[in-house]
């Protein structure tokens, strides 16, 4: 493919007779095709102004295109024609792929190749870049924009051409292919004898295309695999959501800042407690100990608490049931925790479990005086000591980590997609090392 001169205006339309066959064949550069594939019968020839039409092969390929030449359409905003189609593979192996030439409406060639139903869009540029090794596999070239890394290198062997060309598209035959890509871009260089020409691609999904030409998806091919510039999520839709998870962090820990000024964390109580065996109990299987009050304390609610409670307990449990009572209403709220731990040396290897903390969290408890009621049951009748602390408006990092997660769920679903699609695409490059693969 070659960068025909922009011209002011789209020319006009002019037609030809195939040299082999007699069939009329339109083309649209008038002034800069010299080259022809008759749809026909498949001969590809040479024809100027004034000299007789010259037959260089004829291809043997039933391959139809779904963009038939003379097709129309819109691409980023430009008018396109496709005025050339040509299939080819890679020679000694059975890759293939097809190529649509386009003709601007400013009179530049640009180019959609589709390889297993993933779509690529192609200009030419005018830069030269040079590629440099990092060792392994790992071939790079650096534009102005970004850095590209080599996913594939061929010679191409074309098995159709039909359409106009500007270009002897047998000449092909002779260069090497090297592709690089950053997904969704494609950095193309084709090297030949006696020049190299750079390309630049952009992925396009089968929809984007179908939508350029005013066609059904279900008319192109459907994608198969991994595209080779197949992006894991669009620039556009993981900046989105990079943006909104980044603004919903900032306005997660602002109210948890904001929340922390008007309801600040305090201590509301902070005591010891000390059980006294119940001699008067008709269950003495277990210790049954007189109940414990603490004393009493102010709370601003509605406001959560966290009632933290101890014991010192060894190789031995305690039942705490408790209530915390509004003195002014007699309102109670009850719950009940379990202390237990034992530990000690098996085969010579100490273990442990249990513990002997825990900590009970209740939510917008109203203004008023409060205290708490223990009612301790415990293993043997050995009085058990401990200690008892009521928090006001604690950081709950049980409900900030729930929120974090929500938030964080999707981002990382499109992360760890994009990994599984990153190790599909490079299992079908030959120059993958183990940090891509």
């Amino acid at each position: 493919m070659t960068d025909a001169l922009p011209s002011d205006s789209q020319p006009a339309s002019a037609t030809l007779q195939c040299p082999h066959c007699g069939h009329t064949i339109t083309y649209y550069d008038v002034t800069g095709s010299s080259f022809y594939g008759c749809p026909n019968c498949q001969t590809f020839f040479k024809y100027e102004t004034e000299s007789l039409p010259r037959r260089l092969t004829q291809f043997d390929n039933q391959t139809k295109p779904v963009l038939p030449v003379g097709t129309e359409g819109f691409i980023e905003g430009q008018f396109h024609r496709v005025v050339g189609y040509m299939h080819r593979k890679e020679r000694g192996k059975p890759y293939n792929w097809v190529e649509y030439i386009l003709f601007r409406a400013d009179g530049v060639y640009t180019q959609l190749a589709e390889y297993e139903g993933h779509w690529t869009y192609i200009v030419p540029t005018k830069a030269k870049y040079k590629e440099y090794g990092k060792g392994g596999n790992a071939y790079y070239v650096d534009t102005e924009e970004r850095q590209y890394r080599l996913y594939n290198r061929y010679d191409p062997q074309t098995l159709l051409a039909i359409g106009e060309f500007d270009w002897n598209v047998l000449d092909d035959d002779r260069m090497r292919v090297s592709e690089y890509i950053n997904p969704p871009y494609t950095l193309v260089a084709e090297v030949s004898s006696t020049r190299t020409d750079w390309y630049k691609g952009i992925y396009k999904t089968r929809q984007e295309v179908a939508n350029a030409f005013g066609l059904s998806p279900s008319d192109l091919p459907k994608p198969q695999g991994t595209g080779a510039a197949q992006p894991a999520i669009s620039p556009e839709k993981w900046q989105g959501v990079l943006s909104f998870t980044g603004m919903a962090l900032v306005i997660l820990f602002g109210l948890q800042l904001l929340l922390a000024v008007v309801k600040p964390r305090q201590f509301v109580l902070d005591t010891t407690y000390s059980t006294e065996l119940d001699t008067g109990a008709t269950n003495v299987s277990n210790g049954l100990f007189k109940p414990v009050i603490s004393p009493s304390f102010t709370i601003k609610g509605p406001a959560a608490l966290e009632i933290r409670v101890s014991a010192d307990i060894d190789n031995q449990w305690v039942e705490l049931p408790m209530s915390l009572v509004n003195e002014q209403t007699g309102q109670s709220y009850e719950f009940t925790k379990v202390l237990e731990y034992y530990h000690g040396v098996d085969g010579g290897e100490s273990w442990s479990e249990g513990g002997a903390v825990d900590e009970a969290e209740l939510s917008r408890i109203p203004s008023g005086r409060y205290h708490l009621n223990l009612y301790p049951i415990s293993q043997g009748k050995t009085s058990v000591r401990g200690s008892l602390r009521v928090t006001q408006n604690p950081t709950i990092f049980g409900n900030l980590m729930i929120l974090l997660t929500l938030l964080l769920i999707y981002p990382i679903y499109l992360l760890f997609k994009k990994q599984i699609l990153e190790s599909n695409r490079w299992q079908n490059s030959d120059f993958a090392d183990e940090g891509t693969e």
